[in-house]
């Protein structure tokens, strides 16, 4: 394929890198909310989801690296360390990629406290912990609005499926642990996270799903005109 394709395996790499990294996250993130209402039955004991939580959470970040290493050395977008590093400074689609610097930048802070949970003590640990409700969204925002295979299928059903997931362990579980303690508040972020997955839908229709998306996003005109990418943007 390789052989081929005008892409650098660079963009290959980075590509991949990054589908199964926003794959893992959403897994983590699931795992994450298991974790916290201490899910267990006799098919999975609450140890299991512990352990897989961590080694996931590792696994993402491992994969993270990849994906922005290779990205920077793809020569097509021409990105470097600034790009990697400071949010929203990139030529090259900054909105969109400046939201996968934070997504990254907040899956490397989760992960190191993590790491070091017993030190934080752990109400610390679990309020620095919210911020995974940030970055998994921030993650498929980045997806959706910089990704080269956003127009494709296999690409809309791994994106359809972690939503579906989170949405559903997040609102129908999640929110309901509990019930009915705090049912008021609970009730406003099932309201919220509903009006969210509408807003992403119409949002996806109209925006990275329509002709055009490749300007809108914030290509730069050289790359639009004369770039050497590898598939043409949707």
């Amino acid at each position: 394929m390789l052989a081929v394709s005008t892409g650098s395996p660079y963009w290959f790499a980075s590509r991949g890198a990054g589908t199964v990294s926003a794959v893992l996250l959403s897994a983590t993130v699931v795992l994450g909310m298991a974790q916290t209402v201490r899910f267990r039955s006799t098919f999975w004991p609450r140890y299991l989801t512990i352990g897989l939580h961590r080694d996931l959470s590792l696994l993402t970040l491992a994969f993270l690296v990849i994906h922005i290493t290779s990205a920077v050395l793809d020569p097509f977008a021409k990105l470097g360390l600034r790009d990697a590093l400071v949010p929203f400074a990139s030529w090259y689609r900054p909105l969109w990629l400046g939201m996968g610097v934070v997504a990254a930048e907040l899956t490397l802070a989760l992960t190191v406290t993590s790491l070091v949970r017993r030190r934080l003590g752990f109400r610390l640990w679990r309020t620095l912990h919210w911020l995974a409700y940030a970055c998994w969204p921030l993650a498929l925002l980045h997806g959706l609005g910089t990704g080269s295979d956003v127009g494709r299928r296999w690409f809309l059903a791994l994106d359809g499926a972690a939503v579906l997931a989170f949405f559903l362990f997040l609102v129908v579980w999640r929110l309901s642990f509990g019930w009915p303690r705090l049912a008021w508040p609970r009730l406003a972020a099932a309201a919220l996270s509903g009006l969210a997955l509408v807003a992403l839908a119409l949002w996806a229709l109209n925006g990275p799903l329509t002709p055009g998306w490749a300007r809108a996003a914030g290509t730069p005109e050289v790359l639009l005109g004369g770039g050497a990418s590898p598939t043409p943007a949707p």
